[in-house]
Parts: C-alpha cells; structure tokens; sequence
C-alpha cells in the first residue's frame, strides 16, 4: 500500500500547484493528507509541490513546518516551527568510497545516523545539509551554505562549508 501511495503523491500530488495559487490551501491538504499515510507530519504544516522524501523511510515532520518547493528529504527528522527554503537538500546517504580497488560506483552506501532538526531552525534557499547532523534549537542555515557540522543553538552559520557567523540575539524575558 505505502509503494501505491508514494506512486500517486510522486505522479499527481506532489505536482499540485503550490500554497500561493489559487485554491492552494486545498493541495496543500491533499499532499498533506496522502502524505500522513506514510510518514508523521504535525499540526499546521504546509509543504509545496515537488517536495521529495524517498521511500518515506526515516522522514518525520514535526508541527508548524513549511517546507517550500523542490526540496529533498532524506533520513531525516524535522522539529516545530521549522522553515526550510526552496530547493535544499537534506542527504541522508552517502557513497563508500574507501576500498580503492572497487569503483564508487559499485560500493553500496554507507549508513548513515538520522539528521535532526530541533524547533524553530530556518535554512535558507539552496542550503545542503550533509548526513548525520543535527541542527540546534533556533539556528539560521544561510542560502547556499554547505552544513557538514552540527550547529549550536541559536547560531547562524553560512559558506561553504558552513561555519559559525554570529549567535541570535534573544530576546530579554520578561
């Protein structure tokens, strides 16, 4: 049934126009409902059109996501309140390439631990996001960074690779 489901969500659902179109929230819910039956997505979430998740294996959305178009997610779980820009890839395979005597090519994959996306992180467009990571609580991933490291909380990190830029200022409590 999953192999069915992911077969109309890649041919029609996922080719819906997105959230902004007219009648938009309705594909939203459309690809938000079909996608339910395969992988957990919370509360108030929207995901656009050509969102790929692979198989659905190792893909959970947490509440208040927007995941906008042409991205990838792979092995990978998403907190609250999450942004993720237009066409990021977040990986969650990488090749073998350690034994020169085989080529890549034919090295299956190397397991990969799952990437983690705590609450309120936002990634900018273009970011690509290196298996096994995990991205703090409020961090800022710029358009076009490389991420090949966890990041701390509240920072914001840029370049390629991505490094460190400066922290969030917080606001005082009250």
């Amino acid at each position: 049934m999953k192999k069915i489901i992911l077969l109309i969500y890649y041919l029609f659902a996922s080719k819906l126009p997105d959230y902004a179109f007219p009648g938009g929230t309705i594909f939203n819910k459309i690809r938000i409902n079909l996608l339910r039956k395969i992988i957990p997505i919370g509360k108030h979430c929207r995901i656009q059109n050509n969102v790929y998740i692979g198989d659905g294996n190792n893909v959970s959305i947490g509440d208040n996501c927007r995941i906008n178009d042409n991205c990838k997610l792979d092995n990978v779980k998403i907190g609250d309140y999450v942004l993720i820009a237009r066409r990021t890839q977040i990986l969650g395979k990488m090749h073998r390439f350690d034994d020169t005597k085989t080529p890549m090519l034919l090295q299956k994959n190397k397991p990969q631990k799952q990437t983690i996306i705590e609450n309120d992180v936002w990634i900018g467009l273009n970011a690509i996001i290196l298996p096994s990571l995990k991205i703090a609580k409020g961090s800022i991933i710029a358009a076009g960074a490389v991420l090949t490291k966890d990041t701390k909380p509240y920072g914001i990190y840029g370049g390629i690779p991505a490094k460190l830029i400066k922290f969030r200022k917080k606001s005082e409590e009250k």
